[in-house]
């Protein structure tokens, strides 16, 4: 008897079974149907058996996006014994924070992550299994494809932007609600192929490889960003990808963006830079560009479709830094707003996997809504400046700096001050040879900004420290000007 009548995740991938779709494109360009996936991943399960994983917990798992990473996924979904992904550049103690958090009883890695798997193994008394580069098919192993609504799926880790990364666990119910959410606006489905530049154990990585398996789309392995890397992609014809602004820049900056099958470019952890969407909405007219914003416990929460970048790019360019509109199917409020109309940006919805008690995810970010329901981000809760009674957005700022011709990126931050509490600091990349003194910059930023908001100090840096999800690191700025950490 069927577990429910239900729709779970399990079940939309189950009801593809048997039709020949292509379900994933291996890196010699062959391709394995949904059933043949299927069959390997129940070999991983055989495996994870062989290994003594116990069910009914979590499996941490250093891997790249790879065709056995997706067989392990399968396999974890389908015999209670979730995958948990883990990132590589967490620090040691980081990895054994999640290792614990989970209740793990053994780790697994690839044959490239031995060194860090037996440390991790000594250090929490677990026993560690390298990962084989091809799973056999079994006799007699079976998956359950048909789990409880409640049933984990994988565990997903936050990126640890102001603390330790933090275990989020993705359920089969909210999964299959995600899956319409995510690939409505995309446009993705049967005969998609879809890539990812985030690393596997991210939400934009291993999650939305959940998403496109939800949809029907073939998954095409992108194991490690490089702009090379980008480019080799071309010979496996990706459809769709979701790529973040930082990297989009990167891939710009070496014209291998727009690979000849691409067709939409998914984005989000922060808008493009409007000159950026500019030159893509207008110089490679072939990709249809869509903003989701999102995080590891609900995702996604408001989206830029490619109408929208088009009707801003025509009649309204201030949009082009907004986050978009709710989805459809989602409640959206600002909470606790100011003056300003800025609070804490809370959502509602069926397919966020860890809101609040009363039901909605209180994201941490900082924005406004317009009259025409656009979203903007002024910034994290935790990084307000206040000034003397004065609040800053850090975003706000950047936003400014960035418009300078000779600014690649900018970071602000607030660091203590004996007067006023807490003054802003800007962290500016910027060419050599083109570099802007910081008396320039003052007067360009105070031109447009009250004068409380503008930076007094200017830092010149090579690069801006980000976390696995490429997100900014404030707190090594801070630290690196106050000294602590």
């Amino acid at each position: 008897m069927p577990a429910t009548t239900e729709t779970t995740w399990s079940r939309m991938v189950a009801a593809r079974v048997g039709t020949g779709q292509p379900a994933v494109i291996n890196p010699d360009g062959s391709s394995w149907t949904l059933d043949e996936l299927l069959a390997r991943a129940a070999g991983a399960a055989a495996w994870l058996d062989s290994i003594g994983a116990d069910p009914g917990l979590p499996v941490p798992a250093l891997l790249p996006s790879s065709v056995p990473a997706f067989a392990l996924m399968f396999a974890g979904a389908g015999s209670d014994r979730p995958l948990a992904p883990l990132s590589p550049r967490f620090t040691m103690s980081d990895l054994i924070a999640c290792v614990r958090s989970v209740n793990a009883g053994v780790v697994i890695g690839a044959s490239g992550a031995r060194d860090v798997l037996r440390e991790l193994g000594e250090r929490t008394g677990l026993p560690y299994a390298i990962v084989p580069e091809e799973f056999p098919t079994p006799t007699g192993r079976d998956l359950n494809m048909d789990p409880a609504p409640d049933a984990v799926i994988a565990v997903i880790h936050t990126s640890g932007t102001t603390g330790g990364p933090k275990g989020v666990y993705q359920r089969q119910r909210p999964m299959a609600s995600r899956v319409g959410r995510s690939a409505d606006p995309i446009e993705m489905g049967p005969g998609s192929r879809y890539a990812t530049a985030s690393a596997f154990h991210h939400q934009a990585g291993a999650g939305l490889f959940l998403v496109a398996m939800g949809a029907g789309a073939t998954l095409v392995p992108f194991p490690e960003f490089s702009p090379a890397g980008w480019k080799a992609l071309e010979a496996l014809g990706p459809t769709h990808a979701t790529v973040v602004p930082a990297l989009i820049e990167k891939l710009l900056a070496a014209d291998v963006l727009a690979l000849p099958t691409l067709r939409y470019v998914q984005y989000g952890s922060s808008p493009l830079h409007p000159d950026t969407a500019r030159y893509l909405l207008t110089e490679l007219q072939q990709l249809q560009l869509v903003q989701q914003l999102g995080q590891t416990e609900g995702s996604p929460i408001t989206t830029l479709d490619h109408h929208d970048h088009l009707e801003a790019l025509a009649d309204a360019p201030h949009r082009l830094k907004s986050v978009g509109r709710p989805i459809v199917g989602t409640q959206l409020r600002i909470e606790n707003p100011d003056d300003e109309g800025v609070g804490e940006i809370c959502s509602m919805a069926d397919h966020y996997f860890a809101p609040d008690p009363d039901g909605w995810l209180r994201t941490g970010d900082l924005g406004y809504q317009d009259e025409d329901d656009f979203v903007y981000l002024v910034g994290r809760k935790h990084d307000v400046i206040n000034r003397g009674g004065d609040k800053i957005y850090p975003v706000e700022v950047e936003q400014v700096i960035t418009t300078h011709p000779a600014v690649v990126e900018a970071a602000v931050v607030g660091v203590p001050d004996r007067v006023l509490g807490s003054v802003p600091h800007a962290f500016v990349v910027a060419p050599d040879s083109a570099r802007p003194t910081p008396d320039e910059l003052f007067a360009y930023t105070r031109d447009r900004l009250t004068g409380y908001k503008v930076p007094h100090t200017w830092h010149f840096v090579d690069e801006l420290p980000r976390n696995p999800a490429n997100k900014i690191l404030r707190y090594v700025l801070r630290d690196s000007v106050t000294g602590t950490g």
